[in-house]
């Protein structure tokens, strides 16, 4: 079997994975604790959400951009008529 190298560790992988085992369950595990935040704090926007995981920003805005997470408009910040 052919293997190629994970760009996030250098680990071997399988021909045609996106990552490692590893980086990849680190991955699911990140995403999960930034869902979980932003289901106890909707409101919360990607600072306040790194802050709080210690996830970086552009892996959040990495997420939204992806569709993996989505931005939804509360009330609140409508423009009002």
């Amino acid at each position: 079997m052919t293997t190629d190298t994970c760009l996030k560790c250098g680990s071997p992988m399988g021909r045609g994975e996106y990552s490692c085992q590893v980086c990849g369950e680190n991955e699911i595990q990140d995403y999960q604790m930034i869902r979980n935040y932003v289901r106890t704090y909707p409101n919360s926007n990607a600072m306040q959400i790194a802050n709080a995981t210690g996830i970086s920003v552009s892996k959040i805005l990495h997420y939204i951009r992806n569709g993996s997470l989505t931005v939804v408009d509360s009330p609140s910040r409508r423009g009002r008529s």
